[in-house]
């Protein structure tokens, strides 16, 4: 299954030599007033979006930062865990923020670490709070605005990104529902990020909030922060996440350094922070009130509704009908029927 996953990662950041170039979601402009700049957004809609067979459904967000790179990398994880019966995860509408300068946007504090000729190693650093703002008061208005989201957001962010994640989680922690920080850079400036979290953790009400993070193999022979940096993030995660009430997760990765991590580990963070989400396929055409149930149980455990995707129902009515469960069948359509009364497909699928 692994090689499968990473095959299929691989042809979907190939260019095949066609006539029509293959594109992954849409280019957005966005002036912010809080930055002073433009910034650049690619957004990819889940693939019945503007389908109008379909009804007009809300989804969840994942706001991907570093989005130059990691956009086109979740992009296809959410069609590639969302094209089958056994979803993992659900349908989801990926932002991507692309960067201008990352070490000012993710880092928390000025940091006073030099380069070796005496010269400040990140001059702009310290800006994360002003980006945490842009990405409340600009950002989400403007994604919520122009599309149709249900509410829930998660962050996804490595190295700095992770750092930002961490930060964000503490300290704007209710910016986003579910925060992935793969790798994440708390060496920074002291571990500033590390030490607030060791005292937050304790304190701070992280009810329904859940948190993936990511241990890539460390390589020796670089810097003194770096070789804090694998050591940090396991302390991190051994002592001082489970002080807190968060849902809570992470897992090393031995065979991934810090630039190769993201792409097991993001596959594994979305399975992580939806874990109960996916349904036991083969056993609802003989009890079709699992369905409900499993949605029901996720929705309470994650104090949000969630719903299955109108594609999924209908895929589950074809299979239940296959297996010669016509009275299930029936009983799931209804169902559907009551999550998407307008839609056009499922009243033709209960004429017939």
């Amino acid at each position: 299954m692994k090689y499968i996953f990473t095959l299929f990662l691989i042809c979907s950041f190939s260019l095949l030599k066609a006539q029509t170039p293959y594109t992954i979601g849409e280019t957005h402009t966005l002036h912010s007033s809080i930055l002073n700049q433009d910034r650049i957004i690619d957004i990819q809609l889940p693939k019945n979006y503007s389908n109008e067979n379909f009804s007009k459904g809300k989804y969840p967000v994942v706001y991907v930062l570093d989005g130059d790179f990691n956009f086109a990398l979740l992009a296809s994880l959410e069609r590639f865990s969302t094209k089958f019966l056994y979803r993992p995860q659900p349908e989801m509408i990926v932002v991507g923020i692309r960067n201008t300068d990352r070490a000012k946007d993710y880092t928390p504090t000025k940091s006073k670490e030099k380069t070796p000729d005496n010269k400040l190693m990140y001059e702009t650093s310290g800006g994360a709070d002003l980006f945490a703002s842009f990405i409340e008061k600009e950002l989400q208005p403007y994604i919520n605005k122009k599309f149709r989201t249900n509410g829930f957001n998660v962050l996804h962010g490595h190295s700095f990104g992770g750092l930002f994640a961490i930060h964000t989680l503490i300290n704007h922690t209710n910016l986003f529902d579910a925060y992935i920080a793969i790798d994440p850079s708390l060496w920074w400036d002291n571990k500033v990020v590390y030490e607030q979290a060791k005292k937050e953790f304790k304190i701070k009400d992280f009810k329904n909030k859940s948190l993936y993070v990511a241990l890539a193999h460390e390589e020796m022979g670089s810097s003194t922060d770096r070789l804090e940096h694998g050591s940090t993030i396991k302390k991190f995660c051994e002592e001082v996440m489970p002080t807190s009430n968060l849902y809570s997760s992470w897992k090393y990765y031995p065979d991934y350094d810090h630039g190769s991590v993201p792409v097991s580990s993001s596959y594994d963070a979305m399975g992580a922070i939806f874990k109960g989400i996916e349904l036991p396929v083969k056993e609802i055409p003989q009890n079709p009130e699992l369905l409900k149930n499993t949605y029901s149980s996720f929705s309470k455990k994650m104090n949000h509704l969630f719903v299955p995707e109108e594609s999924l129902l209908i895929e589950l009515i074809k299979y239940t009908q296959r297996v010669n469960q016509q009275e299930n069948a029936k009983r799931i359509i209804d169902y559907a029927l009551e999550l998407y009364p307008k839609s056009s497909q499922l009243k033709t699928i209960n004429k017939n």
